[in-house]
């Protein structure tokens, strides 16, 4: 296995055009630099280089051998810049990404030096990234506890009603359970993350809903409750905005409470020193 610290040193001979001048920029002494020059020599069965009036050039075989070597030092000085430099990479799932973890992520990044990498997918996406280690990672609103994982609550975050505010139900300062059979519900379907949380808190009242699916995006759904097409349930972080300049009315459950909760989830062998380990510990501490 040819050594890359030999091959380094002879091009720092090359650089330097000397012995003494690479010992110098290597931080060595010159006899280190001649033995290192020596061995890979041996190596590769072949004279690398030859003094020439007070200088050092590479021989024939040295010359051919240069381009191959820069080549080699630059893959594996990259190779060591892919875990010694601090980025994360994280995948999350479309509304925790968009609406929960920007701030999150703006605090990490203005504490520490760190360059953060972000995906934004569906929750099966962000597990299947996950697990073919494709992020550092992940943050959803479920986990299959697949073996490999450590999976921790983050947060919980309530659903609301959101209604144009010409609705009928926007003059409530809050909605039960039943006042919303008999409206068109945008999203919600069995399947969503949205419909599991309304099954496990309405229980049988959620088979009596009408929920519309194949809008795609809560984007999407709020533009259509704006234009009267329906009502939907999304998480309250979702309509900050809207509901602040007045475009949608946002509605709280009376009777039950609907929340989903929000997952971190990172490889169990992850190291302390690792940047997962440190957005963990930053998001939860």
């Amino acid at each position: 296995m040819l050594n890359l610290v030999h091959t380094k040193t002879f091009l720092t001979v090359l650089d330097e055009r000397g012995f003494r001048a690479a010992a110098r920029r290597l931080s060595v002494s010159p006899s280190t630099v001649v033995e290192h020059i020596q061995n890979l020599e041996t190596e590769l069965a072949a004279p690398l280089v030859v003094r020439q009036r007070g200088h050092v050039e590479p021989t024939p075989q040295g010359a051919e051998f240069e381009p191959l070597a820069r080549a080699l030092v630059s893959t594996a000085d990259r190779a060591v810049g892919l875990f010694s430099e601090a980025r994360l990479r994280v995948a999350a799932s479309s509304n925790t990404g968009i609406y929960l973890l920007q701030p999150a992520l703006s605090a990490l990044t203005a504490a520490h030096d760190i360059t953060v990498e972000q995906w934004i997918g569906s929750n099966h996406e962000v597990a299947n990234r996950l697990g073919l280690g494709l992020a550092d990672a992940g943050v959803m609103e479920w986990w299959d506890d697949r073996p490999g994982f450590f999976a921790m609550e983050w947060r919980r975050e309530p659903l609301v009603v959101i209604v144009p505010p010409d609705h009928a139900l926007a003059s409530k300062k809050a909605v039960k359970s039943t006042d919303i059979i008999g409206h068109r519900i945008l999203g919600g379907e069995p399947g969503t993350g949205t419909g599991t949380a309304l099954r496990n808190a309405l229980g049988r009242t959620a088979s009596r809903l009408t929920t519309i699916g194949g809008l795609g995006s809560t984007e999407a759904v709020k533009r259509a409750v704006q234009a009267g097409v329906g009502i939907s349930i999304v998480m309250a972080c979702a309509v900050t905005d809207e509901v602040a300049s007045g475009r949608l009315a946002a509605l709280p459950f009376e009777d039950v409470m609907v929340e989903k909760v929000i997952h971190l989830i990172v490889p169990t062998a992850l190291p302390k020193t690792a940047v997962g380990s440190l957005f963990l510990q930053h998001l939860t501490g």
